[in-house]
């Protein structure tokens, strides 16, 4: 029994991650049981002689022994094995769930080069033209964010594109938004992409697009008793997307010879599109628990730093609202599954908390809720089930921008012309 509790103090972790199901503070209390269990069997010995004899008579006892063992052994056992593999190889099936910011980024690109071909995407991987590193006569543009400025209708329908076309015509001059958008990135990723790709573009203005969903969900733990962070649920998860998207490819790819769009709108169940819903519904509560007031900081702190990485060119904020937030129907669906009422909730609260927090400092921060809000009242502005605007949604985004950039990038570009009139020999 001495050698059976010192083993089961060492399989505590992976035992505890077992049990927790994913969750940090069930595999603590796993383990605190454990290893309060161990402690009470090996500092008394009636305990330990009980605990002996009820193992030898209890059938039930010796198989959830041997079943919590083997599972032990399993997760150990895997986690070795990925850890070597990875070693051996770059795939990004294989990489880490805590990797490090650039490498998921590039892991991201290789997904997007292989879904989209390059075709679909430029070298970057980014759902745009390529671009020069000097814009000319151009006022650039380099707007950052996830899978919402990547988009899902295509380069031509994309609110950045539009946007691009709006106020050039505005202003009567060249303008370039860079689309530096990759799907499944977060605020520090931004940052990283910014540093990578976007300050090289020579910006005149960086746009950051938030996204009141995931933009600011709380902050992703890196400790060893969340199992997400395991090697083997990382691999299976990964894996379990890969052959989805490799059905999907293969049900909806295009006649040989026929145009790619760079985009596609596959839409969820509505079980599951409700269930990723949910997850956005405790940023919007009235009464937020601590974590979520904890993520909110967090990503405030991160578009600070973006920021404050990018002067002296100056950042607009764009808050782009969830389907949650604009759509009533949807909304009273999920609220029912939550057992919430629509007073517990503050749509605009994200928004404004950007507003108190950048404002002061002179950023702009731009909230498309109650534009978006007003144009879905007569027809739908997202995509079926799919978390992104549809074509409707992204020029009624595209215009809402234009309306408040046009006097911001009015005052850049005569300040750059005044500059340049002001040079010697000009």
């Amino acid at each position: 029994m001495w050698i059976r509790l010192l083993l089961y103090a060492c399989m505590l972790p992976p035992i505890g991650v077992a049990l927790g199901l994913g969750r940090r503070s069930h595999a603590t209390t796993a383990i605190a049981v454990g290893v309060a269990a161990c402690v009470v069997a090996l500092l008394w010995p009636r305990a330990r002689r009980a605990l002996t004899a009820c193992h030898a008579r209890s059938r039930v006892l010796r198989v959830a022994d041997a079943a919590l063992w083997n599972l032990s052994l399993v997760l150990l056992a895997g986690e070795a094995t990925l850890s070597v593999a990875s070693r051996v190889s770059n795939h990004p099936l294989l990489a880490s769930p805590n990797a490090g910011t650039q490498a998921r980024i590039e892991q991201e690109r290789q997904r997007l080069l292989a879904f989209y071909g390059a075709s679909g995407v430029n070298a970057r991987s980014y759902n745009d033209t390529a671009w020069s590193p000097d814009p000319g006569d151009a006022f650039r543009i380099v707007a950052l964010g996830d899978s919402f400025a990547f988009g899902v209708v295509g380069y031509e329908r994309n609110f950045l594109t539009l946007l691009e076309s709006d106020l050039s015509q505005r202003i009567g001059r060249p303008v370039e938004v860079a689309n530096l958008g990759i799907p499944r990135m977060q605020p520090k990723e931004y940052l990283q992409i910014l540093l990578d790709d976007g300050l090289a573009l020579h910006p005149d203005l960086i746009l950051l697009c938030l996204y009141t969903g995931n933009d600011f969900e709380p902050p992703v733990n890196s400790s060893p008793l969340d199992a997400s962070n395991w090697r083997v649920v990382g691999f299976a998860s990964r894996l379990s997307r890969y052959l989805a998207e490799h059905e999907f490819r293969a049900a909806t790819a295009p006649p040989a010879g026929a145009p790619t769009s760079g985009a596609s709108t596959p839409a969820f169940t509505e079980d599951g599109y409700l269930r990723i819903v949910e997850a956005y519904v405790p940023l919007l509560r009235r009464e937020r628990a601590a974590k979520v007031e904890r993520a909110m900081r967090e990503t405030l702190a991160l578009a600070d730093e973006i920021v404050a990485r990018a002067r002296p060119t100056p950042v607009a904020i764009a808050m782009l609202p969830s389907e949650f937030q604009v759509s009533p129907p949807l909304r009273e669906r999920v609220l029912a599954r939550v057992k919430l009422e629509e007073a517990d909730l503050d749509l605009e609260r994200p928004a404004r908390e950007a507003r108190a927090y950048f404002e002061p400092k002179g950023i702009l921060v731009i909230d498309l809720l109650p534009a978006l809000t007003t144009a879905e009242a007569g027809e739908s502005t997202y995509a079926l089930r799919n978390s992104h605007w549809n074509e409707r949604g992204n020029a009624v985004a595209a215009r809402q921008l234009a309306d408040a950039l046009e006097p911001k990038v009015r005052e850049l570009a005569q300040s750059e012309s005044d500059s340049n009139r002001s040079l010697p020999g000009q």
